[in-house]
């Protein structure tokens, strides 16, 4: 097993992805959120992953890192990409893990293609968020909503929020904050699709889902954790504490404990040997 880091072609556009664990059983599809691609997101914790039997894809998002954008940016171009990818790679199933803005298209991939996704787990994100109907007006004129958008993102990325995201400061390396502010032109792409773009009426994966959430991360805060697990029926809320909105970097040991421990319970097999309702003494009547 060895970190590879890949390319292949889809409808004539490159994709840029990284795999690990090529030969084990169960894929994770991991998706990441806006500040970055997925080396960012995802590379530390890709070998930790592999070692627990798990093959892992991580691509970049359209207009991230090396994969290029789609000629049109909708959400449902975006979920028939991802389907495409897997299917490309010859994967049936995947279990689906988004970060932040990523658990946004995690949470709607899943809830699009059941079939395809066994379960889900949304880390510090998956919320749908509510569009006021001033941001889809103005995004009609290309000055303002780019002036908007791209100061939105900046925001995002400087470092005050930075340090509202992250708890665990030793990753807010200049090289970190440097990728993510790389990333601000995808980021604010990735905004606009969901500002411009209505988003699917399906958008509750009907499979088991578990959200991870980083109790100091004081951009996304807990309550926003609470109201995604509210909005999905069956949900598993999980704090983690002394984590912000990265377990995957901040917490990485107890991010693949948690992700272990929630899919061997998932493939665990049912015993049919336990006892019975029938054993249980008559219940007194009246």
């Amino acid at each position: 097993m060895s970190l590879e880091d890949k390319t292949l072609s889809l409808d004539g556009l490159t994709v840029s992805y990284l795999e690990d664990g090529q030969n084990n059983g169960r894929t994770l599809l991991l998706l990441h959120g806006g500040i970055g691609d997925a080396r960012l997101y995802w590379k530390p914790v890709l070998p930790l992953l592999a070692v627990e039997d798990f093959r892992i894809i991580a691509p970049d998002l359209p207009g991230f890192g090396q994969s290029q954008v789609l000629p049109v940016m909708r959400i449902d171009t975006l979920l028939h990409w991802l389907k495409s990818f897997l299917d490309r790679l010859g994967v049936d199933q995947a279990v689906v893990i988004g970060n932040s803005l990523g658990g946004l298209i995690a949470r709607l991939f899943a809830a699009a293609n059941p079939q395809l996704v066994p379960a889900v787990i949304l880390l510090n994100g998956g919320g749908v968020p509510e569009i006021p109907p001033v941001l889809k007006i103005l995004e009609r004129i290309p000055l303002v909503s780019n002036l908007l958008l791209n100061q939105f993102v900046r925001s995002v990325t400087d470092a005050t929020s930075l340090n509202r995201m992250i708890h665990e400061t030793s990753i807010l390396t200049d090289d970190f904050k440097a990728k993510a502010r790389a990333a601000n032109p995808s980021f604010a792409r990735l905004m606009r699709m969901l500002v411009a773009g209505d988003l699917p009426a399906t958008r509750n994966p009907l499979v088991p889902t578990l959200i991870l959430w980083g109790a100091n991360d004081t951009f996304t805060p807990l309550a926003d954790g609470e109201a995604v697990k509210d909005s999905i029926p069956g949900a598993t809320l999980t704090e983690i504490t002394d984590c912000g909105n990265m377990p995957q970097l901040e917490t990485p040991d107890v991010f693949v404990w948690q992700v272990n421990n929630f899919l061997y319970k998932l493939s665990r097999p049912q015993r049919d040997d336990l006892p019975g309702a029938e054993i249980l003494p008559d219940m007194p009547s009246g």
